[in-house]
């Protein structure tokens, strides 16, 4: 079939060439018309999510050529079917340096995407009675890159009092996504969500420079990825909804993955309940699984407890076993409300790591490394069951 269809392009290409000696202009024409099916003439299939009506384009396109004829500048209007309009038209799109309004149906971002923010740019959520939106949706996406997105959810405006599931970004079973400093604030649920869809994993996912405060439930909540980047994450004031944490790493079930994650350099502050948490309970249930957790260079200051890991049985149904390494290294956690580290590992395949902490007490005292053993193992913060290792 690939020899046919080589013949026939080799045959076509012929054809034009006599034609275009006939009559060059209407040839040079008709040659820019057909340059792009080409790609279905040797057989190219688009990569699954990619939209085929997508014009791609090396120059940024403006969204504001796709608002209306005197469209407002200060968010306060809803100017959502505009923008899905333009995003599903283009590849390369940037926002104004202006606030624009998005309601709870938010903005699905498909395959092969650029999407920059300028300084000034700025998405505000409708108020919505909804507690389950997703103000910018990367749906079953890959190769998508966002920068400096700015996202305004509506948690002090919501005209609901029930769900957490107001994410201000979402990244639903895609792959080679980055996001490069966003900063989500006051959503009803978490900053930033990550989670299958579809039965696709979310892949080689990095997310660098993000900015999360006052969001409910977490700052940022990943319940499936296989490689994920987080560089220099922010993460603070997580208050209103289960669990209140900065980053929590929390499987939603034995079809999630946990894989290959990486944290280096995160901050988290002030969160009600911890700084980071990771938990496996979910993960039983089906089939083996094995994780991987690498948290490098955490700081935390204020939060009830700056680091939780558990991995409880309640949902093992047969000998099924989650395996793998959670590490923390050079961790400096001080004045945490509660204590610096709760674990409940109930399983000897998971083996916590912590190496090198730096702990101050709640009056901002430093500890010594012996009282700091004390403190990890008093009243079993760390549990007795737990397999881990402490090293200074």
């Amino acid at each position: 079939m690939t020899q046919k269809r080589t013949k026939m392009k080799l045959g076509t290409q012929l054809i034009l060439l006599v034609f275009c000696t006939a009559g060059f202009v209407r040839c040079k024409k008709d040659s820019t018309v057909d340059a792009t099916p080409t790609a279905t003439l040797t057989g190219t299939i688009p990569t699954k999510g990619t939209n085929l009506a997508t014009t791609t384009t090396t120059t940024p396109y403006d969204i504001t050529k796709s608002l209306p004829s005197g469209y407002k500048t200060d968010g306060s209007v809803d100017y959502t079917t505009y923008l899905q309009k333009a995003i599903n038209t283009y590849s390369n799109i940037t926002f104004p340096a202006f606030p624009i309004m998005v309601d709870d149906a938010g903005l699905v971002v498909g395959s092969n995407k650029t999407i920059t923010f300028l300084p000034g740019s700025k998405l505000i959520l409708k108020p919505t009675a909804n507690g389950n939106y997703n103000i910018i949706n990367i749906l079953m996406a890959t190769n998508v890159t966002l920068n400096n997105p700015v996202i305004v959810g509506d948690r002090y405006k919501h005209l609901g009092t029930t769900g957490e599931w107001g994410q201000g970004i979402a990244i639903n079973g895609s792959v080679n996504v980055t996001i490069n400093s966003p900063n989500v604030t006051n959503c009803w649920g978490d900053g930033i969500f990550l989670r299958q869809k579809g039965g696709i994993n979310n892949q080689n996912i990095t997310i660098k420079n993000a900015y999360c405060k006052y969001n409910r439930r977490n700052g940022i909540g990943v319940t499936n990825a296989i490689g994920l980047d987080l560089e220099s994450p922010y993460a603070a004031y997580c208050d209103g909804a289960n669990p209140w944490t900065g980053i929590d790493i929390e499987p939603a079930s034995d079809t999630d993955e946990i894989q290959k994650i990486t944290i280096n350099n995160p901050v988290t502050e002030h969160n009600v309940g911890n700084g980071i948490s990771v938990g496996f309970k979910n993960l039983f249930g089906g089939p083996n699984k094995i994780i991987s957790v690498q948290i490098n260079n955490p700081a935390d200051k204020s939060s009830a407890v700056a680091f939780h890991c558990t991995a409880i049985l309640s949902q093992q149904v047969g000998t099924e076993t989650v395996t793998g390494p959670v590490n923390v290294a050079n961790p400096f956690w001080r004045r945490n409300t509660n204590t610096p580290i709760t674990t409940n590992l109930l399983v000897k395949t998971i083996k916590l790591s912590i190496s090198n902490p730096t702990v101050q007490d709640i009056n901002g005292t430093a500890l010594t490394d012996a009282q700091i053993l004390s403190l990890f193992t008093y009243k079993t913060h760390i549990n007795r069951e737990a397999n881990y290792s402490l090293t200074f």
